[in-house]
């Protein structure tokens, strides 16, 4: 084995540990917003708009801060 070898072995994994350590995806269980709860989701997320997603990752921000004390 030579070095490129080790490298894509290496890379390879990265690869997989990178992949196995996200989070799953946010998914809506009834077709509706998980944060105002009031309007369908855009396909394949689980928010109605923009919006709602951004004020929804920003109360979890601010929440983690507040447990944390960061």
């Amino acid at each position: 084995m030579d070095d490129v070898d080790l490298a894509q072995e290496r890379e390879a994994a990265h690869l997989d540990a990178s992949l196995s350590a996200r989070k799953p995806p946010l998914m809506s269980r009834n077709g509706y917003c998980i944060w105002c709860t009031d309007e369908a989701i855009v396909a394949n997320t689980a928010f109605c708009s923009a919006e709602c997603d951004e004020d929804y990752h920003k109360h979890r921000r601010e929440m983690k801060q507040r447990i944390t004390g960061d």
